[in-house]
């Protein structure tokens, strides 16, 4: 913005990134395409798709990832992408093993890795896991459905850590003891932080060739809801007590199913029906169910997430400048000013700077001459997600010799 003072002229340029340029809160659907229903799409290549009228040109009207476009895009979606896994052929229990199978293979993790645009991945398909037992003609009397879930969780989540920028879009199994029975499985810190889950399905308005309700997974909306929420208030607001479009109620009552609010396993969010305020996502925690972590909160893990893909990408323009002082400051100075205006707009905690952020770039403080002589540039950042004081500690580390730039959070401090 040019301002003009007598005498004086400046121009201010800010550097807040636009939100629809931050790939944290990008949905990437993976799912297949049904021959006859899409037009042909490249497999194992995300496409962007923009609006509902170039979803259903591209994947149709009918079919579970129609239906998923549809119902992101009626609840607000803005952009999204799509993984094609190509035609889904098959009995639907052998198709969705298949599914987790594409899941688990490394060209998966190739394509997460080659692919910067996106950070939220899910899969509403797995959602049919819930109809295995009832699909008419389906030999499912060896299907261990329970493990399929574990099984399909696990991969999406051993993704999502290794894949930077990535959330995990989960859903619990409609029925209340198969979805206890998946609460109490294994899964470590590392992968809890990494995605969320909500429950139950979602009866939709939408109706299907025999006037029937559509049923589908709840992540289409929770996913468009956490993009816009995260467009309109900050990536740092919660994603809850949001409304949800094009929904006629849950399939289940958490007041038939009390088991689910037992604090043992991993947490989890609820969908809920109020009357006079309509179908409401209710919870914005993350797997992890430890006290005294910014962690267990979505909004803390997308913030942390968005600040590294920033930094990252500022940072890059100082790979090729000589690992000096005035080097240092100069990024330093661009990241403070970042990291104050994101301060200004309410992400981070405390009254006055020094309580919001920090930053430490230097000989003796952050890098050691070994460092230097290796072509290191390390920058700390550390971020006050809860109350002042406690911080989360973000490690920035340039790599002068091949061009890379790698980041490492830590715990609290």
């Amino acid at each position: 913005m040019a301002m003009v003072l007598p005498g004086v002229s400046y121009d201010e340029t800010l550097l807040t990134q636009a939100s629809n340029d931050d790939p944290v809160t990008m949905p990437l659907f993976i799912g297949y395409t049904f021959p006859g229903v899409a037009i042909p799409v490249t497999v194992m290549q995300p496409v962007s798709v923009g609006s509902l009228t170039q979803a259903n040109s591209l994947f149709g009207q009918s079919g579970t990832l129609a239906y998923s476009l549809r119902h992101f895009f009626e609840n607000g979606g803005r952009q999204c992408y799509v993984l094609s896994l190509g035609p889904g052929q098959g009995e639907p229990a052998a198709r969705l093993h298949a599914l987790i199978g594409a899941l688990q293979a490394p060209s998966m993790l190739e394509t997460l890795l080659a692919d910067d645009k996106t950070g939220l991945v899910l899969v509403p398909e797995l959602s049919e896991l819930n109809e295995v037992n009832t699909f008419e003609g389906a030999d499912t009397a060896e299907v261990d459905v329970d493990a399929l879930w574990y099984q399909g969780w696990q991969a999406l989540l051993t993704l999502c850590r290794q894949a930077q920028q990535r959330f995990a879009l989960l859903e619990l199994p409609d029925s209340p003891a198969q979805a206890v029975t998946l609460t109490g499985q294994s899964f470590s810190a590392d992968l809890c932080q990494r995605g969320a889950a909500w429950w139950p399905r979602l009866e939709t308005s939408y109706e299907d060739e025999a006037s029937a309700p559509v049923v589908l997974s709840p992540l289409p909306a929770v996913a468009a809801a956490i993009q816009r929420s995260a467009q309109d208030n900050g990536v740092w607001k919660a994603p809850a007590n949001l409304p949800l479009a094009k929904t006629r109620r849950p399939t289940q009552s958490i007041l038939t199913s009390p088991a689910l609010l037992d604090n043992q396993g991993v947490s989890c969010n609820l969908i809920r029906s109020f009357v006079g305020k309509g179908v409401r996502l209710w919870g914005c925690r993350t797997l992890l169910n430890e006290e005294n972590t910014a962690w267990r909160y979505i909004q803390s893990r997308l913030l942390v997430s968005s600040v590294e893909h920033y930094l990252s990408k500022l940072a890059r323009a100082y790979l090729f400048e000589p690992n000096t002082a005035p080097t240092w400051m100069k990024l330093k100075g661009q990241v403070w000013t970042w990291l104050r205006q994101q301060w200004l707009a309410g992400a981070f905690f405390g009254t006055v700077e020094d309580e919001a952020f920090s930053l430490s770039i230097g000989l003796d403080e952050t890098m050691t001459e070994d460092d230097i002589h290796q072509g290191k540039m390390i920058l700390q950042v550390r971020l006050a997600l809860l109350a002042p004081a406690e911080f989360i500690a973000v490690s920035l580390t340039l790599d002068l010799r091949d061009g890379t730039t790698s980041a490492q959070i830590g715990g609290q401090s």
